[in-house]
């Protein structure tokens, strides 16, 4: 009888055991990963209908690396290298910005598709001359100086410049700094060079803080000096491109607005529109649908005559996972637009840990990726290879599903380990005792 309870005891320990051993998690899909041998470290970009899996409040923390065993190996988002940078001096205009009366709409100022200034006047411009002015420098600069062109006329000013990346936010880079050109000959003074520092900038602006600007409304230049980015050290993914029709189509205001349902919420970083054939010249407010009610301002872009083709610059915009996206048109087209949508595939390092084969494994409820260390990994491989040194990639086969929406909507598991612990423990608690009522009716030594 004792036999007997030491064994079912026993059976209920390895059971609770087994039940407790960490079970392999549950996924909804994995992808085949083929690697060349022999590299330090490797680099993928996930397809686009992994994006379908990943859970958009993970963060991308349920997308994991696995070797041939099943377990996690030193993985996580891959952050390119800083990249190179050259030094640049180019000329730009300066764009006058209409001055408006007191109490009436001011001057509206956009960007076209291929990210020109547009200014469209306010309501009721004014008649005084503009104080402030744009500079559209083609490409992000990091501003080292700004030097005007030599002034028509006399003039001592106070000038004030701000940066942006798109027109509407601005960061200030210099206050009140003096352009003076004064006097001729030796007794002359020529200060037009205002010396810059900050981020990378496309557009900058130009306002007169004190004194009259002298060169008005005429057509002036100015000479700006920094440093861009050097494309050939870029460490980036290839941009993307796919086409959608708009899902939904509806009136707002005296206006329209066209919604576009994506497949996936993706890392959406440009858009491009391409209008129907019985419309020449659009305008639209492009929005990231966030909710019923809410919703980001991306930006406007502006359709031309022939400006509609696929070859079209497009419209940049802050890389953000989005489903939703809305244009918006003042004027009602004939035809619903067509939004082609641009986005760069995030990118996951990791280290050839254990044995392969390995496998990227995507879209979980509850399963995250471990905290590795892998920034600090990068960084050491980085010093070790030398500013040219690269992960190799790894190329990522066709998805086989596993659990599939199961593991990303499906009911919590009920935990049988808990129960089992009780019965466990409860029937250890009656062996106990059972051998303690056996020890009190066994007689004692010598008792008759």
């Amino acid at each position: 009888m004792r036999r007997d309870w030491r064994r079912c005891l026993m059976a209920a320990g390895l059971f609770v055991a087994a039940a407790r051993a960490e079970a392999p998690p549950s996924f909804a899909v994995a992808y085949p990963l083929a690697i060349e041998p022999g590299a330090k470290a490797y680099v993928l970009e996930l397809p686009q209908d992994a994006y379908a899996w990943a859970t958009l409040d993970a963060g991308l923390a349920d997308v994991v690396v696995v070797d041939g065993q099943g377990r996690q190996v030193t993985a996580g988002p891959y952050v390119a290298a800083p990249p190179g940078w050259h030094p640049v001096t180019l000329d730009a205009p300066l764009l006058p910005v209409p001055s408006t009366a007191d109490g009436i709409a001011g001057p509206r100022i956009q960007r076209s598709t291929t990210g020109d200034i547009i200014i469209e006047p306010g309501a009721a411009p004014a008649d005084g001359a503009p104080h402030e002015w744009l500079i559209d420098a083609r490409q992000p600069v990091a501003p080292e100086r700004l030097e005007f062109a030599p002034f028509p006329r006399e003039a001592s000013l106070g000038i004030d410049i701000d940066s942006s990346h798109n027109l509407q936010d601005w960061t200030p880079l210099v206050r009140d700094a003096s352009v003076v050109m004064l006097g001729k000959g030796d007794d002359a003074v020529d200060v037009r060079v205002v010396k810059l520092a900050g981020s990378p900038a496309r557009y900058y602006r130009v306002r007169v803080s004190r004194g009259d600007a002298p060169w008005g409304t005429s057509a002036t230049t100015v000479t700006l000096s920094g440093n861009v980015e050097d494309a050939t050290s870029k460490d980036v993914a290839k941009r993307r491109w796919f086409v959608v029709a708009p899902t939904d189509t509806r009136s707002s205001g005296q206006g329209v607005d066209y919604d576009y349902r994506l497949p996936a919420a993706l890392p959406v970083s440009a858009l491009r529109v391409k209008l129907g054939k019985s419309d020449s010249v659009a305008r639209f407010d492009a929005i990231a649908v966030e909710g019923e009610m809410s919703g980001e301002q991306l930006g406007t872009l502006v359709v031309t005559p022939g400006a509609d083709t696929e070859a079209s610059p497009s419209l940049s915009v802050p890389a953000a996972r989005r489903d939703l996206l809305r244009l918006h048109s003042a004027t009602p087209l004939r035809e619903a637009p067509q939004l082609s949508v641009g986005w760069r595939p995030d990118r996951i390092v990791f280290l050839p840990e254990g044995q392969g084969p390995y496998r990227l494994l995507v879209g979980s409820r509850s399963a995250r990726r471990l905290a590795w260390p892998i920034a600090d990994a990068m960084t050491a491989l980085r010093t070790d290879g030398g500013p040219a040194w690269r992960p190799a990639p790894a190329m990522v086969g066709e998805a086989k599903e596993l659990e599939g929406r199961k593991a990303v909507e499906g009911t919590t598991p009920f935990d049988w380990t808990r129960p089992l612990l009780w019965i466990v423990l409860l029937l250890g608690a009656a062996l106990v005792a059972g051998m303690a009522a056996s020890l009190l009716r066994k007689p004692r030594p010598g008792a008759e």
